[in-house]
């Protein structure tokens, strides 16, 4: 009897047991789903409304890429042509943003497999990221077998497509590598991941907790995204089946300055590419160093920098010889200031150059008399040697350009492309038999005797060509590009190769924005263009490329509406916003 009963007992516990293994539910924390974490920051999120999309009228499945190898449209050999041989401007920005996940519940039925899950996404893009209506802001989850592959992407295009302009309708005309296009073509294939099955997938508002219920396998991966972020992918299944479970790992505390984007695409150059990147001559590192300084108000150690800048070269530009007069004026060093003077007449900028408040205190100097005998010699001397014939020569070149392109005459831009084909085919054979119009061969220029002019009014020439893209451009770069290593053309603080509708800063009525597509990371540009307003003393210094937007008092709406659509505001600069118009 004692047997009987003990067999019994030993069933019923054996049953309890049984029932209990089955309906058992296994608990999950953020750092268990933080130790099966997968590909952190790799793959941009791709959906039907992404930049990078699969060009396919069927499958609008989403998907996930990797962009690191991606070049940009224009490095690909893509170049677009207005069909009416208007300006035609590509202008390509393309970033992914990183975002955090927050796990407040993940639960594991052994019984059925099935993982319940909860969350909520943070960080990543806001609408005032984006230029004009901004994408919708939903988070897709899914579940299901993840393959890795890759993906060709595409350029949509069909010749057929109208757009409209002030003046008209026109289309646009692209070739890849040369070769004219008709339809939409491949440009490139990358490294993509994508789901091979589906077990669960569905959008979520990203402002709202996800909340999911799903059947899961072993191989099962966790996938959270969206548009224009990096993609969370998490190996779900190995977690929740594994027998010894990873050594959960606790959430990185994202800084508060860190960056909220990775930049693939800026400005049509590839950010990180492998391609190593053209180090800037060490005479621009001096003078950046300078200039820098000057908007410091650091006089002395601006004076040092183009010390160090006169000692490791022989041929200066005017612009550096003007600002080191005055940091030595206002470091009371006149020595220096003398000498650096007598450096500005071999420019052959005459004597009235002095008159400016400034520098004119150097005329109460003993000095000046013997200095002025000398100066105006060295100068006279430097008009003698000058190449004339070069000199009248580009300023015909600039008449012949501006007959067309005037205010008052100016012509349709088909008209205007051939003006510039034919202007820019003479520069080219000009520039071949005398070199380039620089100020050892023709001369500084200045306004009002007092005020050195940065760029001539012939540099127009260049800058139309760089804008209307001539058939000899190239020709035109090559020999500009060997006129800049020899110091006879300053291509790079020069207006004429600088991509203005790409220009990240805007001055509109006396407040700084920033492009929305841009990332604010220049502080010193910033001061620089503060600067700009705070200059008393006339320094010339390289603000880089920006915009001032004039004001129209016809329509202000029009700009105003513009401005806050697509530009953050960076600060006010000035009230006198009409400063420009005056």
């Amino acid at each position: 009897m004692k047997a009987l009963i003990l067999s019994v007992v030993i069933i019923m516990v054996t049953n309890v047991f049984s029932q209990t293994s089955k309906s058992k539910v296994n608990v999950f924390t953020q750092k268990d789903l933080n130790a099966y974490q997968l590909d952190q920051n790799t793959y941009d999120f791709i959906g039907k409304d992404s930049y990078l999309r699969r060009y396919s009228a069927v499958d609008t499945s989403s998907y996930f890429l990797d962009p690191r190898n991606y070049k940009g449209i224009l490095n690909y050999g893509v170049s677009f042509e207005a069909s009416d041989k208007r300006n035609f401007i590509f202008i390509e920005d393309y970033r992914v943003y990183y975002t955090d996940i927050a796990f407040e519940r993940c639960n594991f039925s052994v019984a059925d497999s099935i993982v319940e899950l909860e969350g909520r996404i943070s960080g990543g893009w806001n609408v005032m990221d984006f230029k004009g209506k901004p994408p919708s802001d939903l988070v897709e989850v899914a579940l299901g077998t993840l393959e890795k592959g890759e993906s060709t992407i595409y350029f949509p295009y069909n010749v057929k497509d109208q757009y409209q302009g002030k003046n008209g309708d026109f289309y646009t005309l692209v070739t890849h590598n040369g070769v004219p296009k008709q339809t939409t073509f491949s440009l490139d294939t990358l490294d993509a991941a994508f789901f091979s099955s589906v077990q669960f997938k569905k959008e979520f508002d990203a402002a709202m907790p996800f909340k999911i219920r799903c059947k899961v396998t072993p191989t099962t991966i966790l996938s959270i995204g969206k548009v224009s972020c990096y993609v969370h992918f998490y190996a779900l299944g190995e977690m929740v089946f594994a027998q010894n479970k990873k050594r959960p790992k606790v959430s990185p505390r994202r800084p508060k300055d860190a960056p909220r984007f990775q930049s693939i695409i800026e400005n049509n150059e590839q950010v990180n590419s492998a391609k190593p990147k053209e180090e800037t001559p060490a005479y621009y590192q001096l003078t950046a160093q300078a200039e820098q300084c000057i908007t410091m108000r650091k006089y002395a150690k601006a004076k040092a920098a183009y010390t160090s800048l006169a000692a490791s070269y022989s041929t200066l530009y005017a612009r550096d010889i003007h600002n080191a007069i005055r940091v030595c004026v206002l470091s009371r060093d006149l020595d220096s200031a003398f000498w650096w003077s007598e450096k500005l007449a071999s420019k052959g900028i005459e004597l009235p150059y002095f008159n400016s408040k400034l520098v004119s205190g150097l005329k109460k100097n003993p000095r000046w008399k013997s200095f002025s005998v000398r100066y105006d010699s060295i100068a006279k001397k430097a008009q003698k040697n000058w190449d004339i014939p070069l000199k009248r020569a580009m300023i015909a070149l600039c008449d012949e350009d501006q007959s067309d392109y005037g205010l008052e005459n100016r012509k349709d831009s088909r008209a205007l492309y051939e003006t510039t084909e034919r202007v820019t085919a003479k520069l080219v054979d000009l520039l071949r038999q005398k070199g380039f119009p620089s100020e050892e061969k023709i001369g500084a220029f200045t306004k009002k005797d007092t005020i050195l002019v940065q760029s001539p009014d012939f540099y127009v020439v260049f800058r139309h060509a760089v804008q209307q893209k001539p058939k000899s451009l190239d020709e035109l770069n090559a020999l500009l590009d060997s006129f800049y290593k020899e110091f006879a053309f300053d291509k790079k603080r020069s207006s004429t190769h600088r991509n203005f509708p790409g220009a990240c800063f805007h001055i509109y009525k006396g407040n700084l924005y920033i492009d929305k597509s841009c990332a604010y990371n220049s502080d010193s540009m910033v001061q620089k263009m503060v600067f700009m307003f705070k200059n008393p003393h006339g320094f010339i210094i390289d603000n880089g490329n920006f915009i001032i937007s004039e004001y129209n008092p016809d329509d202000p709406k029009e700009w105003d509406d513009y401005y806050e659509a697509n530009f953050n505001l960076v600060q006010k600069l000035t009230d006198d916003w009409k400063f420009y118009e005056k």
